[in-house]
């Protein structure tokens, strides 16, 4: 008796299926054996490299080539020596960049010229009597006193381009004084301040021979109570060598004030401060 047309059906798509299965797990097994093959193929390509420096250190050069290659190189700094592992095609451009970075570092002479003018006015007026056998007298006075303090100094310092130099003039003012009670009666006692002048700075050599300077500059002023008022400016400039270039200034001026029964006085002060800059290449 021949089975029905239905009974075989079901056994060639039971057949069918477990022919799918086997065919799914060999793919599976193959896929397994083959994948660590091809890692270790792309392994045997990998290159491992130690380029010398001549002029700048490795860890200078790092965060310009880790941006660019990014995970198809492994990159570490050793003093002047840096260590690569990459392909071929990728350390042969790591050593073209390299080539073209590790330049010389030149030296520079940084010059600050520094002039300070606070120039003080005092003017008073007032009536002055005088008691004799004629009689009283009086008259009107006047009196002007002007002193100047001028500051010039010019300071330099070598240093290395790209390389941060401080530069920072004190300052010790007057800011009152102060009345001492003691065994041997009454004394006055000045009270000082000290105060900031100078910039930081990092000098740059172009490809076209100028300088670019990048500037933080810092000025203090002593203001009355012991305050102290603070400016700071950043900026960046281009510089000639071996020229003066100035850098900027600070104005301030004050005036007070005194009146009494019979007088009347004021005080002007002015404080000026310039700085210029000079950068001089190292020969």
């Amino acid at each position: 008796m021949r089975p029905s047309n239905s009974a075989a059906s079901s056994s060639d798509l039971h057949l069918m299926a477990n022919r799918r299965q086997l065919l799914r797990t060999a793919l599976a097994l193959g896929a397994s054996t083959l994948l660590p093959g091809v890692a270790a193929a792309r392994e045997t390509h990998a290159e491992v490299a130690v380029l010398p420096l001549q002029h700048r250190p490795a860890h200078s050069l790092l965060p310009e080539l880790q941006p660019l290659f990014g995970d198809t190189a492994t990159l570490r700094g050793d003093g002047f020596r840096l260590l690569v592992r990459a392909d071929a095609r990728t350390l042969q451009q790591i050593r073209e960049l390299v080539a073209e970075l590790d330049t010389p570092v030149q030296d520079l002479i940084l010059s600050v010229r520094r002039h300070s003018d606070a120039p003080r006015t005092e003017r008073g007026s007032g009536f002055e009597f005088e008691s004799g056998p004629d009689g009283t007298e009086g008259r009107i006075t006047t009196q002007r006193l002007r002193t100047t303090r001028r500051d010039d100094q010019t300071q330099h310092l070598r240093l290395r381009e790209g390389t941060d130099a401080i530069i920072l003039v004190g300052e010790t003012r007057t800011a009152g004084f102060r009345i001492i009670h003691g065994r041997a009666g009454v004394g006055v006692e000045p009270l000082l301040q000290d105060t900031a002048r100078g910039f930081r700075v990092r000098p740059q050599v172009q490809p076209d021979g100028r300088v670019r300077v990048a500037i933080s500059q810092l000025h203090e002023r002593p203001l009355a109570r012991g305050a102290v008022d603070r400016d700071a400016v950043d900026t960046q400039l281009t510089l000639e060598p071996g020229a003066w270039h100035t850098l900027g200034g600070v104005h301030s001026e004050t005036a007070t004030t005194e009146r009494g029964l019979a007088s009347r006085r004021t005080t002007r002060d002015r404080d000026t401060l310039t700085l210029e800059l000079r950068v001089d290449p190292v020969r």
